[in-house]
């Protein structure tokens, strides 16, 4: 017969999301949480994350979530306690001429809630990176306290915290079910069943799942992102700034890492997966060999870069790009953090820090009332200025 626990506060899913919303619950005075994870802490889409931290979206209250979230990661042992890895190193984004209304304003929003942000010359962004070329940009931004984190680090060191305060997790227990009787929910694990009155999917790419449980179908597909490790024969330096390229049809990222080597992204829909248990990690030459030039035409210096590595991630993406945050409608005590379409970790500080407030019956430092799944039924999605991707 199986053991049966009682416990105030169940958050399913063991990534970055879910750590931060443990702790911020334990933190604000929950006394009874248990962090359920099918794998190990860190395991799932936040292990292949590039962790960059950065506040340029045109929707405002992603900008005041970036913006807030990197005053934590930027003081994290202090605020939190632990080394996230954080390195500073500000960040350039680069635009064309139509873009240029669009990027002020943005610039101004971040500037609002303290990101710091200036518009740049081409002499003045070459001396942060020397190896930039700028003559087919029109508009350069700089937002001084963007920077990137270890994505394990930080996530552990959450987990680390929740666990001091008090919190329970258990990894390698997945969940069989999810049954409702009233108020009461009955969660399933192969050894253990728990009843709680409060449930919190944070399962990423894996959330539908568990609604299929509670007959919930979030409302978000998934799909792969590629990401490659190029290396140059000089040395490319761990503090030069993360650099977005607007100007690219993938919508080109690319960042600094240990041992001299450079991340490289997309910020387009990546690759449609209808199951994320199907996903692989090939890359295909063909992408390689596209990003390849498109690192080629920004920094010269690429142009005979070596391929190191490369992996893959999954990206959890709602129709306006936008994460579902907040209470799952019709059903008392089921809250969910979903489809954060690859800005996940630029936000998890403060939205486990709210959704936890929200859930105690507090109002949100951070407002996260916007990202509530009813919009999508009322008219009020959050659609960005730039289309699709991640600067929404």
């Amino acid at each position: 017969m199986k053991n049966k626990r009682t416990t105030d506060y169940i958050i399913i899913g063991g990534g970055i999301i879910g750590c931060s919303t443990a702790y911020n619950l334990a933190n604000q005075g929950a006394k009874s949480v248990i962090v359920l994870e099918k794998g190990e802490i860190c395991s799932g889409a936040t292990s292949k994350s590039c962790a960059i931290t950065r506040s340029h979206y045109s929707i405002e209250s992603n900008v005041h979530h970036a913006v807030e979230s990197v005053k934590i990661f930027e003081n994290f042992d202090e605020i939190i306690g632990g080394d996230p890895g954080f390195t500073r190193t500000g960040q350039i984004v680069l635009g064309p001429e139509k873009h240029r209304p669009l990027m002020e304003s943005v610039f101004s929003t971040q500037n609002k809630f303290g990101s710091e942000t200036q518009t740049l010359t081409p002499s003045e962004a070459g001396k942060l990176h020397p190896l930039l070329q700028f003559q087919d940009v029109d508009v350069i931004g700089f937002e001084l306290r963007s920077g990137y984190c270890d994505p394990y680090l930080t996530t552990v060191a959450y987990a680390q915290r929740a666990k001091d305060l008090g919190v329970k997790i258990y990894t390698a227990t997945p969940v069989n079910g999810i049954r409702i009787k009233g108020s009461k929910k009955i969660v399933e694990t192969p050894e253990i069943d728990f009843e709680t009155s409060e449930i919190i999917l944070a399962a990423g790419p894996w959330t539908n799942a568990l609604g299929k449980m509670i007959e919930v179908k979030f409302p978000y597909e998934i799909s792969k992102h590629k990401v490659l490790t190029l290396k140059i024969d000089q040395p490319y330096q761990k503090d030069w700034p993360i650099v977005k390229d607007l100007l690219t049809p993938e919508k080109i990222y690319f960042r600094p890492d240990s041992g001299g080597v450079v991340l490289v992204g997309t910020g387009d829909h990546g690759d449609p997966l209808k199951d994320v248990e199907t996903m692989n990690n090939d890359v295909e030459a063909d992408h390689i060999e596209r990003i390849g030039k498109r690192m080629a035409n920004r920094m010269p210096a690429f142009a005979d870069a070596k391929l190191v590595r490369s992996w893959t991630g999954p990206y959890d993406i709602p129709p306006d790009w936008n994460p579902i945050i907040g209470p799952v409608p019709g059903i008392t005590g089921v809250h969910v953090a979903v489809g954060f379409s690859g800005h996940g970790f630029k936000l998890a500080p403060t939205v486990g820090e709210s959704l936890a407030q929200q859930v105690l019956g507090n109002k949100p430092r951070v407002p996260i009332d916007m990202y509530d799944m009813t919009r999508f039924r009322e008219g009020k999605t959050l659609n960005g200025a730039y289309g699709i991707g991640t600067f929404a």
